[in-house]
C-alpha cells in the first residue's frame, strides 16, 4: 500500500485537476451523481480497504468535487454507510417462507458471515470503530430488531413454531454474537459455529423469552 493511503490521511491524490474534476461533476446530478458516488466508493472499498478508504480518492475516482460529496455525506463514514447499505442485501432466501425457524435463522447468519468476509467487512469494522456512537440503538431497545430476523419470528409463530414474541433482546442476540466475533477476531464464525450459535443459544432463548408489553419497562 502506498504511503498516500495510509491510514485515512487526506493527502489530495494526484490526478485531474480541481477544474475538471468540478466540471466532470457538473454533468451528472441527483441521482445519477450519487450513484457514481457511491459506485467509486464501492470500488475503492474493493481495492484499498477501510485503511486506504478516503474522501479524496472516491472524488477522484468518481470525478466529483470533494465538496459535493461533503454536502451529501459529513465524512468517510457517512459515506461508507451509504456504500454497506447498498451492498449488504439480504442472505438469499432468508425472508421466504417455507424453511422453519432454524434454517431461516442459520441461513440470515451464514449471509451476514459471507458479507462479513468481504472487502467490505473491514469496512464494517471501520464504521464500528470510527463512527459516531450516539445516533446507534441498545440491541436491549424496542426498535433495534433487524426487520429480516422480526419476519423470521413472525412467521414462526403465525406457523406454530413459536407461541410467542421473545424478547427485543433475544431476537438481537445471533447477530450480536457474531458481530462482537468479527470485531475482536476481523473474522466471523465458520459454518459450524454458526450452527451451534443458532441450536445452542438463539433459538432457546427465543423459545424461553418474552416480549415486554408496552410501557412495561
Amino acid at each position: 500500500m502506498s504511503t498516500a493511503r495510509s491510514g485515512a490521511t487526506d493527502a489530495p491524490p494526484t490526478g485531474p485537476s480541481d477544474a475538471s474534476i468540478i466540471e466532470a461533476g457538473r454533468r451528472r446530478r441527483g441521482r445519477a451523481l450519487e450513484d457514481a458516488i457511491l459506485d467509486a466508493a464501492h470500488d475503492e472499498f474493493a481495492e484499498h480497504g477501510w485503511e486506504g478508504f478516503t474522501v479524496e480518492a472516491v472524488a477522484l475516482r468518481s470525478g466529483a468535487a470533494k465538496s459535493v460529496i461533503y454536502r451529501r455525506w459529513r465524512n468517510r463514514v457517512d459515506l461508507a454507510l451509504a456504500v454497506l447499505e447498498r451492498a449488504n442485501v439480504p442472505a438469499p432466501g432468508a425472508s421466504m417462507d417455507g424453511h422453519g425457524i432454524r434454517a431461516d435463522l442459520l441461513e440470515f447468519l451464514t449471509g451476514m458471515a459471507r458479507f462479513l468476509r468481504t472487502p467490505f467487512g473491514a469496512a464494517v469494522r471501520g464504521v464500528e470503530r470510527d463512527g459516531d456512537v450516539d445516533g446507534r440503538v441498545s440491541i436491549f431497545h424496542g426498535d433495534a430488531q433487524v426487520a429480516i430476523v422480526q419476519d423470521i419470528v413472525d412467521r414462526a409463530v403465525a406457523h406454530g413454531e413459536l407461541d410467542h414474541q421473545p424478547s427485543v433482546l433475544a431476537m438481537n442476540l445471533g447477530h450480536a454474537i457474531v458481530m462482537s466475533e468479527f470485531v475482536r477476531l476481523h473474522r466471523p464464525p465458520d459454518d459450524d459455529a454458526l450452527a451451534e450459535l443458532v441450536d445452542t443459544i438463539w433459538l432457546p432463548a427465543l423459545r424461553h423469552t418474552t416480549r415486554s408489553a408496552p410501557g412495561s419497562d
